[in-house]
């Protein structure tokens, strides 16, 4: 283990291409700024991957949370949830569940997708809330004349994933249609175990889907005007018995709807381009513990369920003045409501837990970049945000506010300012040097002011009085590059003032109606975190790429003893990750061999009871072939049937399992593709 781990450390992430990449391909890649970053859909049907968090674990900085075979969190340089923006198409949508079953990433399948963008740190002014950074999903749009590419993928653990893709259309009119169904049983640890088992299932139920998910969408473009173009979309997603051993609960279903339209000027004179935007999403999503061992007791089919939905109507404008300048605002109000249920012998209840809050926002920027030379590059920009965020249920428990915090205010607002500044220097022909410094927030969610959940043992309960945290950050990094290989290295600080943290709440006030003296709630500290990316590519003759990244972050905190806070280490931070790749092959085909590995995460939070991870190192090998409009991917991860724990496996409240979920054994895996 040691041995892969000193190999890896220095190693670097893969470059995923449908065949050897040339040197152009391997320079384009390098002059990328290094907060940017993006993953092409043919790079991820070259793996098993079967959501939007697995598949971006292929860049550097970036990893997932696992809570079950589908629907995993995407975490970025530490930060995740609500610390990222993670957008379809700029149409914001936002999982339902209080326990994070539905992150924003699983409302959208592969098949719909053409790219993934990503923005590493509060570098996007164009929308409110990236502080940490941005996950924009690009749908795939259509286009004139006729294309059908149908596809499956299968393997392991009996994965199956059929779609097809339709489009037709002239220089007028263009529609595309899309399905999609992704089915599997629980996957096998490295163990042979299933997912289920060990993990409070009931025996007859372990063996059961571990989730069925059906997508359909549609998008109908139209052009009036040789300067105009407007576009109409829908998505219906419809998830059944989506199983999360991580959890206490799992869902039954989880329905998700997305309705947009857009409309653009183009070469209007006075301005390149001016693009609207309107979008309508909405999440309704049921979860419950009937597959568990406890509701075997229960008075219903469960002991404990809750219902909750979130929806969001928005609307956006963006100005394109110049090439290099850009103005714009955006408006927006979410819906936030969650009921959770009792059925249990000692207890029928039913608690608003999150009280049917909305929050609305408003805000407008400007963004300029220029080249000064040819060798100088600038950007920047500025950025002011108001947000009103008020509860409009009166079944909430202000008890549980006053007795853990003193505070019982049911609204608040916040006004910010956010900006950034960058530059790019050419020092010679083959090295660049970059920079850049940014201030941005995000304000805190319905969840962390306002739920209130009385419960057996300890409470979970918001913090009404949180601020907004504000991300003080800087980048710098170097570039070096020539037509046939580039070096990228690039360290960041993030300052953060009032970030806000899960930690043990003691009751402060004797209330009526609180019998707890304990309860998990959100407060504010100061914390900082900092670290490093590096990649590399090279080609290596006409046939031989080698390529990779190795990412690290370290978060520390302001201890806070009054608030049982006493641990200087923030909690779900991974640790050192590196992946090494190796691809032989020619334009049509290829096989590669991908050595990933993680260092142990020892730097945990002892006041929750973070467990240590121990390091760990596997092996992916695959082969792909393509021609004639044909398509196939074959690999397997896990080739040694490792059993093993990535760090982000455990902490995820307030309905967490307190079980953790490792990483399946030996994955086998087919992609097959066609386009006509």
């Amino acid at each position: 283990m040691r041995q892969a781990w000193y190999f890896l450390m220095f190693s670097f992430v893969v470059a995923a291409h449908g065949q050897i990449p040339t040197p152009e391909d391997l320079e384009t890649k390098a002059q990328r700024e290094a907060i940017q970053d993006g993953l092409e859909m043919r790079e991820v049907r070259e793996s098993p991957a079967k959501d939007v968090g697995e598949a971006l674990e292929k860049i550097e900085g970036l990893v997932k949370l696992r809570k079950g075979g589908i629907a995993n969190d995407v975490v970025l340089r530490g930060f995740q949830s609500n610390n990222l923006n993670v957008l379809i198409d700029g149409v914001r949508i936002y999982g339902a569940c209080p326990g994070h079953m539905d992150p924003a990433a699983f409302h959208v399948d592969f098949a719909e997708v053409e790219r993934i963008e990503v923005t590493k740190g509060g570098f996007d002014l164009a929308n409110q809330g990236s502080m940490a950074g941005i996950i924009n999903i690009i749908r795939k749009r259509p286009a004139p004349g006729f294309s059908f590419r149908p596809s499956l993928q299968t393997g392991s653990f009996g994965y199956v994933n059929p779609s097809a893709v339709a489009s037709v259309g002239n220089e007028r009119i263009e529609v595309l249609a899309g399905y999609s169904f992704r089915r599997s049983l629980p996957f096998r640890d490295g163990n042979g175990r299933r997912m289920t088992e060990g993990n409070n299932y009931r025996p007859e139920r372990t063996g059961d889907d571990a989730f069925r998910v059906h997508t359909g969408w549609t998008n109908f473009r139209f052009s009036p005007a040789t300067n105009q173009s407007g576009e109409l979309s829908y998505t219906r997603q419809s998830a059944a018995d989506v199983l999360y051993p991580y959890l206490q609960m799992d869902a039954p279903y989880d329905v998700a709807d997305r309705l947009g339209a857009t409309y653009e000027f183009r070469e209007l004179g006075w301005a390149e381009r001016l693009r609207w935007q309107g979008y309508y999403t909405l999440v309704r999503h049921w979860m419950t513990d009937e597959r568990r061992l406890s509701s075997l007791t229960a008075r219903d089919v469960f002991g404990m369920a809750t219902f909750a939905g979130t929806r969001v109507l928005g609307g956006r404008g963006d100005l394109h003045v110049s090439p290099h300048l850009t103005l714009g605002g955006e408006t927006f109000q979410r819906n936030w409501d969650a009921v959770n249920s009792f059925r249990t012998p000692a207890l029928v209840a039913d608690q608003n837990i999150i009280p049917n809050v909305n929050t609305t926002v408003a805000g407008a920027y400007a963004a300029y970049q220029r080249s000064l030379t040819d060798r100088i590059r600038v950007g920047g920009g500025v950025r002011l945000d108001t947000a009103h965020m008020y509860v409009r249920s009166r079944s909430l428990n202000q008890a549980l506010f006053e007795a853990y915090k003193g505070e019982t205010g049911l609204a608040q607002r916040d006004t910010n300012p956010s900006g950034h500044a960058r530059l790019t220097l050419g020092l010679t022909s083959n090295l660049e040097a970059f920079a850049g410094a940014a201030t941005s927030v995000r304000i805190p969610d319905a969840q962390e002011r306002y739920i209130n959940h009385r419960r057996m043992g300890a409470d979970w309960v918001g913090n009404p009085g949180l601020r907004p945290t504000r991300n003080n950050e800087a980048n710098l990094g170097l570039n070096l590059r020539n037509g046939r290989w580039f070096v990228r290295a690039l360290g960041f600080y993030h300052g953060l003032d009032n970030f806000v943290l899960v930690h043990n709440q003691r009751r402060r006030t004797p209330t009526p109606g609180v019998m707890n003296l304990n309860a998990r709630s959100y407060d504010n500290v100061a914390a900082r975190m900092y670290g490093g990316e590096l990649s590399y590519g090279a080609a290596l003759g006409r046939r031989w790429l080698v390529s990779g990244g190795a990412a690290m972050t370290r978060g520390l905190r302001d201890p806070r003893p009054e608030l049982g806070i006493f641990s200087t280490n923030l909690p779900e931070v991974p640790p050192l990750k590196a992946r090494l790749a190796l691809r032989y092959g020619a334009r049509t085909w290829f096989v590669q061999a991908e050595p990933v590995a993680a260092r142990s995460q020892r730097r945990v939070d002892a006041d929750l009871r973070e467990p240590v991870t121990p390091g760990w190192a596997t092996l992916h090998l695959r082969a792909g072939w393509h021609a004639r409009g044909w398509s196939v991917t074959a690999g397997a991860d896990n080739l040694f049937d490792r059993f093993y724990y990535e760090h982000l496996s455990f902490q995820r409240d307030p309905f967490r399992s307190g079980l953790r979920v490792p990483e399946p054994g030996r994955n086998l895996y087919v992609n097959f593709g066609r386009e006509f």
